[in-house]
């Protein structure tokens, strides 16, 4: 097992491509943090909401990323030729989540930081009252990164159901449209606010719709929930 998670984390740490990745990401949040793209925060509530939103991509696209990557080892037989070496498969793909929940962890981090660095120095500078104190952020980037390490597992199990890397994106985003769409249809405040993706604001403490261990717990559930669904069904149907 020990050996698993080194190969893929040597992987990760190894190739160039993680690496565009990440500071990719780190990009487009800042970007996205930047008030030309949003226009700057005019009250505590609103640099909140636009906190929780670059949080969101910021544990989206590595989940993303993770499905895609182990979705292409798939359609590439690297999968199929590390099971003759490890055939306990179970094994494997929790090797493969743990090496991208560990990426998702520091991506999520690193990036809810830089967010939180520009929003804060533009509500600053716009003279906006906050109210985060030194703890709230630290929980904030905290929460991020435990978001992104539970989603960033959980876009690698994505990746071994669907066996495509374009197929486990797009489920990855599919996902996220829908709890979206949930979410408009007015159903705020209800059973939405404990999905997925839903609970990375919760889990930062910038919204008080689910406590924040709670949702912490929450996130593992659905994480274990997802990992026995594809142990019983997704992985006896792999290739050898």
């Amino acid at each position: 097992m020990t050996a698993l998670i080194s190969a893929e984390s040597l992987r990760l740490r190894t190739l160039r491509s993680p690496r565009y990745v990440a500071l990719g990401i780190l990009a487009l949040v800042a970007l996205n943090a930047a008030p030309i793209m949003n226009g700057a925060p005019s009250a505590p509530g609103e640099v909140a909401d636009w906190v929780r939103g670059l949080a969101l991509l910021s544990v989206l696209l590595p989940a993303a990323y993770a499905a895609n990557n182990i979705g292409d080892a798939f359609k590439r037989g690297s999968v199929a030729m590390t099971y003759l070496v490890h055939p306990q498969r179970d094994r494997l793909t929790a090797a493969h989540a743990i090496a991208y929940a560990g990426a998702g962890l520091v991506i999520a981090g690193t990036a809810v930081a830089l967010a939180l660095g520009i929003v804060l120095a533009v509500a600053d500078a716009d003279h906006v009252a906050t109210g985060l104190s030194a703890t709230d952020i630290a929980l904030a980037v905290a929460g991020a990164a435990f978001a992104g390490a539970a989603l960033g597992a959980a876009g690698t199990l994505v990746g071994t159901v669907t066996r495509h890397p374009a197929v486990g994106v797009g489920a990855v985003l599919a996902w996220n449209f829908a709890e979206a769409l949930l979410t408009r249809g007015g159903t705020t405040g209800g059973i939405s606010d404990y999905l997925p993706f839903q609970l990375v604001g919760s889990a930062l403490s910038l919204t008080d719709a689910v406590p924040v261990l709670a949702a912490m717990g929450l996130l593992l559930a659905y994480l274990a929930v997802f990992a026995l669904a594809v142990r019983r069904w997704a992985l006896p149907r792999d290739p050898t």
